[in-house]
């Protein structure tokens, strides 16, 4: 992005945070629906006033998701002007100096909000806007967050992007779909996260406890913690029970540099794009709520209209953004149409409390199987 238009961008982007609603249509007032999109952009620590202070390379690169995000929300707003859908929209940066979070979820001018979408990535500063949107009993979407922010009692809270549980319970049942007859070397580090997960993969599976033999490192991982349990003779599946980066692809990396033994890897949500994993030897599989090559057409159209107007490619934020404020608005207008991906939101129910919904929370997930890069599958599975 050429640092003009970078400037550019951002300006109409700080003044857009502190304005009032923007209207989209002209159609009579009481028709209209406020929506209002939560996204931490950090805007005015670009600005003093109206001068841009951060240079031409200097822009933080924790704004960098917040700003594709906003972005795809300006292209699904573009979208939406083509139809009959009439709303006002409220973009509100989470990240001001002067302004905390409590402070504008006081503005009274969101308290008749028809719809919020929210990309913030803080458990605290979900919760806000959750326990804002229960009171005002206003749906409430957390696009981007793999996380229920300790959130309870909340029908009107929608979590998009799913918990490490409802990832755990998808693989789990991923497994015994696709794996019933194989013998799966767990393998994991020690750590009350890896504990969790192999709580929810290993210990409740249908499967025989035969079925698992776990490996359980201390530290890093080599290949003589891996030998004594691989078969030169047969495809040799594992199961990576852990989180942390660096644990994932060491044991890709093993497994890659002795081809000897067929393998293929079923990895962790945070395994989406990380191309470290881009081996030629190891098959790789995981699971995203996210496939955005499911509507070519639009993909290429969006990507075009994107390195058009910034300058770049559009980041997988763009696309989150675009595509919430397009399919969720379209959905309170009673016309909700797949852009990109099928979301099948289900109520999570309070473990204690009978009939008690905590929260809604998408279950489909896309399990990706992918070599040296390349996709070579995505299904959806729902469960």
């Amino acid at each position: 992005m050429k640092s003009s238009l970078l400037h550019t961008t951002l300006l109409v982007l700080f003044l857009s945070c502190f304005a009032n609603t923007h209207a989209q249509n002209t159609r009579a007032v009481q028709d209209r629906k406020t929506i209002a999109v939560f996204i931490p952009l950090e805007i005015d620590a670009a600005f003093n006033g109206t001068d841009y202070i951060l240079g031409n390379n200097n822009l933080p690169k924790t704004m960098l998701p917040g700003l594709d995000f906003y972005n795809g929300v300006l292209m699904a707003i573009d979208s939406l002007e083509k139809t009959s859908a009439v709303f006002d929209i409220r973009i509100i940066d989470t990240k001001q100096k002067n302004n905390s979070l409590a402070t504008l979820l006081a503005d009274t001018s969101l308290q008749k909000t028809a719809l919020i979408i929210s990309a913030v990535t803080s458990r605290a500063d979900t919760k806000l806007i959750a326990d804002f949107a229960l009171a005002h009993q206003t749906p409430l979407v957390s696009a981007v967050f793999p996380n229920d922010a300790g959130v309870t009692n909340n029908p009107f809270f929608t979590v998009l992007n799913p918990t490490l549980k409802t990832q755990c319970e998808a693989i789990s049942n991923y497994l015994q779909n696709n794996f019933a007859k194989n013998t799966i070397l767990y393998c994991k580090k020690k750590g009350a996260t890896e504990d969790f997960i192999q709580s929810i993969i290993v210990d409740s599976n249908r499967k025989p406890a035969k079925a698992f033999l776990t490996i359980e490192v201390q530290d890093s991982l080599v290949f003589s913690d891996l030998a004594p349990y691989l078969d030169s003779t047969q495809q040799n599946i594992l199961l990576c029970g852990s989180l942390k980066e660096n644990f994932g692809t060491a044991l890709v990396k093993i497994l890659n540099e002795n081809p000897a033994y067929k393998s293929t890897v079923i990895g962790m949500p945070t395994w989406d794009g990380d191309k470290s994993l881009n081996t030629p030897n190891v098959e790789i599989i995981y699971a995203s709520p996210y496939f955005f090559n499911g509507n070519e057409k639009l993909l290429k159209q969006l990507t075009a209209a994107y390195k058009a107007k910034y300058l770049g490619r559009p980041s997988d934020q763009f696309f989150k953004g675009y595509e919430s404020m397009l399919y969720f608005t379209n959905a309170i207008f009673g016309k909700p149409t797949t852009v990109f991906n099928s979301f099948r939101v289900m109520p999570v129910y309070n473990s204690s409390i009978k009939n008690q919904i905590d929260y809604q929370e998408n279950k489909n997930l896309y399990f990706f199987r992918k070599q040296n890069g390349q996709i070579k599958s995505a299904k959806p599975n729902s469960y």
